[in-house]
């Protein structure tokens, strides 16, 4: 059940060294807007998650609905940009500042309206919505976008950031932010004209000009702090013995069938190198056609002890076994185990054994042509040898 190296055991180094040897803006500064907007998901892989619960289901209906949010104001962005614009060309100064308009349908359709119309064209103006009303599903957000830019031609630019609101500490509408280089060159409160912003960044004002008009509240949620809330809502604990259950729910097994009788099978690693094999360094290793058997090369090193975990006798049978060469270090491969509490029944099973347990894989079991448990698996000369052996009488029952 291991699938990796515990340090201080060269040994298993050597015994995955064997096996693996056998398998011969617009846009100015809104290029980088898909990526400044992915920071909705960005945010989200933030968060603590422990590893066990990658591909959970609430996890991924949240990281959904933003991802939804991301697409749904592309589609509006890119409705609104040129031809020239989408294909990454640029028409405005690289040094001209962008106007984020931070707005919110508190404002009213008639205002909404009103500020559409007037960044229709602009590629230097942004105008941003945290997100959708509280319940409102994305489709009706976007019917009533749809609805107020009816008849506005050609459309403004609309995005969807919560990101942006964070940033700049927007908490009312209207906000404007002339940005440049990253940072605010000017911010007005309770102010919507762009006109009036034009005059003002004409004339060199900068800073925080203050509120200069009425502010109302923001109507729709903060869609990141409603992710995060409900995230924070979910019992992990649970989702984590969930994810344990299904993890041995789902497991699939090399189950092999019990051993009718003793049987001893010889297995001959010679291989036949299909083409010369040669080092990085160009020198010749094996010719086209050369049979090489790694065992001559190289000892095997192990004992593998092959059994169904679920059988007390075969468990018992296995933990009792010596093998024949005393220094070799045994490798304990299931073919099965308990689904049922299978963490606490491999935690069980590796402490009788003293030892870890691996799974079976169907590359091994095919590698050392394994047939029937319980079995053994030990070189002798230059072959390795499969010891089949059959359970004492009225034993084999899974528990």
């Amino acid at each position: 059940m291991r699938c990796f190296d515990r340090p201080h055991r060269p040994w298993r180094q050597s015994a995955v060294c064997l096996i693996c040897w056998f398998s011969v803006h617009a846009v100015q500064a809104e290029e980088a807007w898909l990526q400044r907007s992915q920071a909705i998901l960005q945010a989200l892989e933030g968060q603590p998650l422990p590893d066990w619960l990658n591909g959970q289901t609430e996890q991924l209906d949240m990281k959904g609905q933003a991802q939804q949010v991301l697409e749904a104001s592309q589609a509006i962005r890119a409705k609104a940009l040129s031809t020239a614009v989408a294909s990454g060309q640029t028409t405005t100064p690289s040094n001209k500042p962008l106007t984020l308009l931070f707005v919110s349908f508190s404002l009213g359709d008639t205002a909404l309206k009103g500020i559409f119309e007037e960044a229709a064209g602009r590629d230097d103006v942004l105008l941003v919505f945290r997100g959708p009303k509280p319940g409102q599903k994305l489709p009706a957000l976007m019917a009533d976008l749809k609805r107020l830019l009816k008849g506005i031609n050609p459309l403004p630019n609309i995005i969807i950031d919560p990101t942006r609101f964070q940033r700049w500490s927007v908490t009312s509408v209207p906000d404007i932010i002339a940005e440049q280089d990253g940072k605010s060159r000017l911010h007005v409160h309770g102010v919507s004209s762009l006109s009036w912003l034009d005059e003002q960044l004409k004339a060199g004002k900068q800073g925080d000009l203050g509120t200069l008009g009425d502010i109302g509240e923001i109507a729709e949620i903060d869609l990141l702090e409603e992710l995060k809330r409900r995230m924070a809502a979910i019992d992990w604990k649970q989702k984590q013995r969930q994810a344990i259950a299904r993890f041995w729910e789902q497991q699939k097994f090399e189950d092999l069938p019990t051993a009718q009788e003793d049987h001893d099978r010889s297995v001959d690693l010679t291989i036949t190198a299909p083409r010369d094999l040669a080092a990085p360094n160009g020198q010749l290793i094996i010719r086209a056609g050369q049979t090489v058997n790694p065992l001559d090369k190289m000892p095997f090193g192990l004992c593998l002890k092959v059994f169904d975990a679920t059988v007390p006798a075969q468990v018992e049978l296995i933990r009792h076994h010596s093998c024949q060469d005393k220094k070799a270090h045994v490798m304990y491969l299931a073919t099965s185990l308990p689904r049922q509490d299978g963490w606490e029944k491999l935690k069980h099973l590796e402490n009788t054994m003293q030892a870890p347990v691996y799974l079976l894989t169907p590359d091994m079991r095919s590698r050392f042509q394994l047939q029937h448990v319980p079995s053994f698996v030990e070189q002798s000369g230059n072959r390795l040898i499969v010891h089949e052996r059959k359970l004492p009488a009225s034993s084999g029952e899974r528990s």
